[in-house]
C-alpha cells in the first residue's frame, strides 16, 4: 500500500510540473520541432543529467520502499532499438504530442490526445511481439526485417 500511495504523489507531482512547463500544449512541441524554441531541449537535457548522477548515485544502494537492492547491467543496443527510436520520433513528429505527457494532457482534459494514448496503447501491445521478431532475426544472422505475422505479435 505505502508503494502504492507513493507512486501516487509521485504521478500526481509529475503531471502537475509537466502541465506547468506547457508540455501538453501541441504548440510547445511544435515550436521544439521546428526549432523555434530550444526550451523542451534544455528541459530534456537537463533531465538526462538529473538522472545520469542520480542513477549513478543510488546504484548499489537499497530502494527507500521495497528495501531491494538497486543495480542493473548495461546492455548493447540492438536492430531493434533503432527502429523503436525511429519510430518513436516519427510518431513523435507526426502526432506533435510525446506520450510522456500524454496522460497529464489527457488529466487537463484535452481530448484530442485520446489519438496519441491509442497510438501509445497500441505501440505497447505490438513490442513484445517485434523484440521477438527481432530477437529470432538476429539469432538466425539474417540482415532484413521479415514481415511480422498477426499471431507473433498478439
Amino acid at each position: 500500500m505505502k508503494l502504492r500511495l507513493a507512486a501516487l504523489v509521485l504521478g500526481v507531482v509529475s503531471g502537475f510540473t509537466v502541465s506547468w512547463a506547457r508540455m501538453t500544449d501541441p504548440r510547445t512541441f511544435h515550436a521544439m520541432l521546428s526549432l523555434d524554441s530550444p526550451r523542451i531541449y534544455l528541459l530534456m537535457g537537463s533531465a538526462v543529467a538529473v538522472a545520469f548522477v542520480g542513477a549513478r548515485l543510488i546504484r548499489g544502494r537499497r530502494a527507500l520502499l521495497t528495501g531491494e537492492p538497486i543495480n542493473w547491467a548495461a546492455a548493447r543496443p540492438t536492430r531493434s532499438h533503432l527502429v523503436g527510436s525511429v519510430l518513436f520520433g516519427i510518431g513523435w513528429g507526426i502526432s506533435e504530442a510525446c506520450p510522456g505527457p500524454t496522460a497529464a494532457a489527457l488529466g487537463a482534459g484535452r481530448v484530442l490526445t485520446l489519438a496519441v494514448a491509442a497510438g501509445v496503447l497500441v505501440g505497447v501491445k505490438l513490442q513484445p511481439g517485434l523484440a521477438r521478431a527481432s530477437e529470432r532475426l538476429s539469432d538466425a544472422g539474417e540482415s532484413r526485417v521479415p514481415a511480422v505475422q498477426g499471431a507473433d505479435v498478439l
